[in-house]
Formats: structure tokens, sequence, C-alpha cells
């Protein structure tokens, strides 16, 4: 294939002259992904990957630890184990937009990139450099992203203000949250990645005060607003973007002794349900 002849925006491609791999048949568990195979992008929150983001200087948010102190499985990983390649840009703890983290009275000056941040990100991770000229990108080794749920308006701690400033969305409020994601989402669709979204777990299945005593905070959703903010999450991006991609990943989904986060049969269940909608979508399209 000869390089120079890709069109800008073309998903899913690789720098061929860079691979030389073989592969084997080898018996495991879930398929060994293939050489020419390209990755997901993955970006979000807790959900997508469980690990705070941590600086060159040691510095981030709740000292950059990670959910279950690292016994956990993010659906990055998750992902992985079923045979496919991940570029995972994801920060527990994130919001749509760029945030610092935020106590009662004030904030601190470390924080969370925010959908726009991790999506360039993972771009950079794939893409196709013009060997005439590098500066410029052919296009990019990913043919879709997840957008992992992310915390804006669940908690104080997300609001990006003090939390004893802040409290429980609005329905204006949410619309503006929805208003940046479908932002990153155009982004990703310019670039010419799919977006796939998951619908949010229902509020039965949590318990976001073990979460609230645990990082204290001020407020938590309660079951109505959690539900409002489902239900105009999904009709937003259903109405949007029809050419999205919307998953229930996380259906009758258990959690960790925490109240929030997947346990890792959950997890790798939501997994092989956004690979199946992937599947779907591609024998559809």
């Amino acid at each position: 294939m000869n390089i120079r002849n890709l069109p800008l925006r073309t998903p899913g491609s690789l720098f061929v002259a860079a691979l030389s791999l073989t592969t084997s048949t080898v018996a495991k568990a879930a398929p060994l992904p293939e050489p020419t195979d390209s990755p997901i992008l993955v970006i979000g929150a807790s959900y997508a990957e469980g690990k705070l983001p941590l600086d060159d200087m040691m510095q981030g948010p709740f000292g950059g630890s990670s959910v279950g102190f690292g016994s956990y499985m993010d659906l990055g990983d998750a992902l992985s184990r079923q045979g496919r390649f991940v570029v995972n840009e994801a920060q527990a703890g994130a919001t749509a937009t760029d945030r610092q983290m935020c106590l009662d009275a004030f904030c601190l000056p470390v924080g969370w990139l925010g959908y726009a941040g991790q999506l360039h990100k993972a771009l950079a991770r794939v893409a196709i450099p013009d060997p005439a000229d590098p500066t410029q990108v052919l296009g990019y080794n990913a043919q879709y992203v997840y957008f992992g749920l992310v915390n804006d308006c669940m908690h104080s701690g997300a609001a990006g203000i003090p939390q004893l400033e802040s409290e429980p969305c609005d329905e204006a409020e949410i619309e503006d949250f929805l208003d940046e994601v479908l932002e990153a989402a155009a982004d990703a669709t310019d670039a010419g990645l799919v977006p796939v979204f998951p619908k949010y777990p229902d509020y039965g299945d949590i318990d976001l005060s073990i979460q609230a005593a645990a990082t204290g905070l001020t407020w938590y959703a309660n079951e109505d607003q959690w539900n409002q903010l489902a239900e105009m999450w999904h009709e937003r991006i259903a109405e949007d973007l029809p050419d999205a991609i919307i998953v229930d990943a996380w259906a009758n989904m258990a959690t960790l002794p925490d109240g929030l986060h997947p346990t890792p049969r959950s997890a790798k269940r939501a997994a092989k349900r956004v690979i199946q909608a992937i599947t779907v979508y591609e024998d559809g399209a």
C-alpha cells in the first residue's frame, strides 16, 4: 500500500512499512489481536480507567491513587482481555471538561483532563504521519472511540468549584454538560472515528453514599436526579448523534464494596457488550 495515497482521514489505516510481524495460532481464552487490528480509543472516567492522573512532579488528585488501590478491572483492561488493542487515555475522576480538584472551601492546583484533552491525546497515539511532511497527519489507526461515563452532575466533587458552593445540577446545567459531550463527539467524527457511548447503570445497582463517606462529598445525586441525568444523556446522544453506537454496557451491574465501581465480572461483561455492539454496527454498515 502506498501511504502517500491515503486520504487525509482514513480510520483504521496502518503505517504498514513499520509492520513486519507474523502471528501463530495460540490457544487462549480470548482471541489474540492481529497486527493489522486497529485499537479502540478509550476516554472517560473511572469505569473506563481506574488510575487517577499523576503528573511528572508526582502530583495529582488524591495523590494519584487508583480505584481499589489497584485491585480493579476497568473497561480498558476488560477490552484487552477480550483480544482488542486499546489506547486508554481516560482518567478516573474526570468530567466532560478540564477541572481542578476541589475540597469543601477551596480548590487545589491538580486536576483532570476532560473529554477533549483525553481524545486529542488518544488521537496523537494513533496518528499516521505523512512521510513527506511528518508535521501533517494522513489519518488515524483507529475506527472507534469509547466515551466512558464521566462524573458531571453525579456529586459535589465534580462541580469544579469549592464543594460547599456547589449544588445538584438543574436541567439547564445538565444540558450544558451534554453540549460538551456532543462537542467532543463531533471532534471524534471529524477525525473519522465512530463514537461509542454506554448507557448509565441503574441507580438501584449503585450506592453513592459509600463514595460520599469515603471521599468527603457534600452531596450526591439522588435517584430522581440520577435518572434525569441518565435519560437526558441517552436522548441527546440518540437525537444529535444518529451515527453513534449506544450500548447498555452496564446493565445489571454488580459493584465492588465501594458501591460504585463494577466488579471484574461486570467489567468483562460490559466489554463483551461493547464489542458485540460494534460488530452489529459493522454488519449493518
